[in-house]
Protein backbone atom coordinates (compact mmCIF):
# COMPACT_ATOMS: atom_id res chain seq x y z
CA UNK A 1 0.00 0.00 0.00
CA UNK A 2 2.97 2.49 1.06
CA UNK A 3 4.10 1.63 -2.32
CA UNK A 4 1.24 2.42 -4.41
CA UNK A 5 0.72 5.73 -2.41
CA UNK A 6 4.27 6.75 -3.18
CA UNK A 7 3.80 5.94 -6.86
CA UNK A 8 1.16 8.23 -6.95
CA UNK A 9 2.77 10.57 -5.61
CA UNK A 10 5.36 10.90 -7.83
CA UNK A 11 2.78 10.66 -10.61
CA UNK A 12 1.03 13.58 -9.25
CA UNK A 13 3.81 15.34 -9.05
CA UNK A 14 5.11 14.78 -12.51
CA UNK A 15 2.31 14.72 -14.10
CA UNK A 16 1.73 18.78 -14.43
CA UNK A 17 5.37 18.79 -16.35
CA UNK A 18 4.63 16.17 -18.55
CA UNK A 19 1.15 16.37 -19.46
CA UNK A 20 1.50 18.12 -22.90
CA UNK A 21 3.48 14.63 -24.06
CA UNK A 22 0.07 12.11 -22.73
CA UNK A 23 -2.70 11.62 -25.46
CA UNK A 24 -5.83 13.03 -24.44
CA UNK A 25 -9.37 12.70 -25.53
CA UNK A 26 -11.95 15.03 -26.13
CA UNK A 27 -9.50 18.55 -25.98
CA UNK A 28 -11.33 21.87 -25.89
CA UNK A 29 -10.59 24.34 -28.29
CA UNK A 30 -7.60 26.34 -27.28
CA UNK A 31 -9.81 29.69 -27.17
CA UNK A 32 -10.25 31.26 -23.84
CA UNK A 33 -13.72 30.74 -22.10
CA UNK A 34 -15.26 31.74 -19.09
CA UNK A 35 -16.76 28.28 -18.66
CA UNK A 36 -15.09 25.77 -16.42
CA UNK A 37 -13.97 22.56 -18.08
CA UNK A 38 -15.98 19.35 -18.04
CA UNK A 39 -16.36 17.50 -14.93
CA UNK A 40 -14.87 20.37 -12.68
CA UNK A 41 -14.46 19.82 -9.18
CA UNK A 42 -16.21 22.82 -7.93
CA UNK A 43 -14.30 22.81 -4.69
CA UNK A 44 -11.01 23.68 -6.21
CA UNK A 45 -10.76 27.38 -5.55
CA UNK A 46 -10.32 29.29 -8.27
CA UNK A 47 -8.64 33.86 -8.04
CA UNK A 48 -10.72 36.27 -9.15
CA UNK A 49 -10.62 36.98 -12.89
CA UNK A 50 -9.02 32.71 -14.02
CA UNK A 51 -10.24 32.73 -17.06
CA UNK A 52 -10.03 29.19 -18.82
CA UNK A 53 -7.76 28.20 -21.81
CA UNK A 54 -8.15 24.50 -22.23
CA UNK A 55 -9.11 21.30 -21.04
CA UNK A 56 -8.87 17.72 -21.49
CA UNK A 57 -10.22 14.29 -19.88
CA UNK A 58 -8.17 11.48 -20.30
CA UNK A 59 -8.57 8.54 -22.91
CA UNK A 60 -8.16 5.83 -19.55
CA UNK A 61 -7.80 6.87 -16.46
CA UNK A 62 -9.37 9.38 -13.97
CA UNK A 63 -6.58 12.35 -14.03
CA UNK A 64 -8.53 15.49 -15.98
CA UNK A 65 -6.46 18.61 -17.19
CA UNK A 66 -7.18 22.23 -17.24
CA UNK A 67 -5.06 25.74 -17.87
CA UNK A 68 -6.70 29.09 -16.81
CA UNK A 69 -5.17 32.14 -17.25
CA UNK A 70 -5.12 34.55 -14.14
CA UNK A 71 -3.91 38.08 -13.54
CA UNK A 72 -2.27 39.00 -10.62
CA UNK A 73 1.66 38.74 -8.67
CA UNK A 74 3.30 35.73 -7.99
CA UNK A 75 2.99 36.23 -4.23
CA UNK A 76 -0.49 37.07 -4.52
CA UNK A 77 -1.30 33.44 -6.25
CA UNK A 78 0.68 31.45 -3.93
CA UNK A 79 -0.51 32.92 -1.21
CA UNK A 80 -4.34 32.45 -2.34
CA UNK A 81 -3.98 28.52 -2.86
CA UNK A 82 -1.53 27.88 0.68
CA UNK A 83 -4.69 29.51 2.33
CA UNK A 84 -7.97 28.75 0.24
CA UNK A 85 -6.85 25.50 -0.85
CA UNK A 86 -7.36 24.51 3.24
CA UNK A 87 -10.01 26.53 3.64
CA UNK A 88 -12.04 24.59 1.07
CA UNK A 89 -10.91 20.79 2.93
CA UNK A 90 -8.10 20.24 1.22
CA UNK A 91 -4.54 18.58 2.70
CA UNK A 92 -1.99 20.03 1.52
CA UNK A 93 1.12 17.87 0.19
CA UNK A 94 4.69 18.30 -1.21
CA UNK A 95 5.28 21.95 -2.76
CA UNK A 96 8.07 22.83 -5.15
CA UNK A 97 8.25 26.88 -5.18
CA UNK A 98 10.75 28.96 -7.36
CA UNK A 99 10.23 32.45 -6.69
CA UNK A 100 12.86 33.73 -8.43
CA UNK A 101 11.58 32.03 -11.65
CA UNK A 102 7.74 32.46 -10.55
CA UNK A 103 6.67 28.86 -10.48
CA UNK A 104 5.05 26.94 -7.67
CA UNK A 105 3.86 23.09 -7.51
CA UNK A 106 1.45 22.76 -4.55
CA UNK A 107 -0.50 18.75 -4.71
CA UNK A 108 -3.46 18.96 -2.51
CA UNK A 109 -5.65 16.11 -1.44
CA UNK A 110 -9.17 15.27 -0.28
CA UNK A 111 -9.38 11.86 0.57
CA UNK A 112 -7.10 9.23 -0.92
CA UNK A 113 -7.36 11.38 -4.03
CA UNK A 114 -4.56 13.58 -4.83
CA UNK A 115 -4.50 16.74 -7.25
CA UNK A 116 -2.08 19.22 -8.07
CA UNK A 117 -1.89 22.92 -9.57
CA UNK A 118 1.04 24.44 -11.01
CA UNK A 119 1.84 28.34 -11.37
CA UNK A 120 4.27 29.42 -13.93
CA UNK A 121 4.38 33.11 -16.10
CA UNK A 122 2.65 33.55 -19.27
CA UNK A 123 4.96 33.60 -22.06
CA UNK A 124 2.30 36.08 -24.36
CA UNK A 125 1.61 38.00 -21.09
CA UNK A 126 3.82 38.57 -18.52
CA UNK A 127 1.03 40.57 -16.41
CA UNK A 128 -0.38 37.11 -16.02
CA UNK A 129 0.26 33.25 -15.04
CA UNK A 130 -0.40 29.90 -15.90
CA UNK A 131 -2.97 27.85 -13.46
CA UNK A 132 -2.77 24.70 -14.57
CA UNK A 133 -4.65 21.53 -12.57
CA UNK A 134 -4.50 17.83 -12.53
CA UNK A 135 -7.15 16.69 -10.77
CA UNK A 136 -9.91 14.04 -10.09
CA UNK A 137 -13.38 14.39 -10.17
CA UNK A 138 -15.29 14.30 -8.10
CA UNK A 139 -18.05 11.13 -9.58
CA UNK A 140 -14.76 9.29 -9.69
CA UNK A 141 -13.45 9.66 -5.81
CA UNK A 142 -16.96 8.50 -5.26
CA UNK A 143 -16.82 4.82 -6.93
CA UNK A 144 -15.17 2.36 -5.35
CA UNK A 145 -11.54 0.69 -6.38
CA UNK A 146 -11.78 -1.98 -8.92
CA UNK A 147 -10.85 -5.39 -7.38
Amino acid sequence: MKIAKSLSLALMIAFPLFASGYAFADASPPAASAALPQHWDSNIPLPPGAVLLNSSVPKTGVVHAADFSVPGDYKGLVDFYETELPKAGYSLGPKVAVPARKVYNRNFSKGDMLDSVVISPMAEDPSKFSVHFAWTPDAAKSKPPAP
